[in-house]
């Protein structure tokens, strides 16, 4: 799944990491910074270590929040046992 986050520009003389290109772009007609699937924390750490632009940082935290969002959904994982127990236990 993609997830992207509104971006005007990349930092000046930002380059996309070699190992993370497939994943992450910059669609600069949109200005989106897209994502593509889950980010990793150390994927994560790579994408920002180049730069010291806290704007671009705190895009990608954003994003970095949505891919993680994602693994924690309703109906999957841990949150699927959950949803499923909250139903059979009775509320209060």
């Amino acid at each position: 799944m993609d997830h992207f986050v509104k971006l005007d520009r990349l930092p000046d003389g930002y380059e996309i990491p070699t190992g993370l290109r497939e994943k992450l772009q910059f669609d600069a007609e949109g200005h989106r910074l897209v994502f593509h699937g889950y980010m990793s924390k150390t994927e994560f750490d790579s994408i920002c270590e180049p730069t010291r632009d806290w704007a671009f940082r705190r895009s990608v935290e954003e994003l970095f929040f949505k891919t993680v969002h994602e693994l924690d959904a309703p109906g999957t994982g841990k949150n699927r046992i959950l949803g499923l127990l909250s139903r059979l236990l009775p509320r209060h």
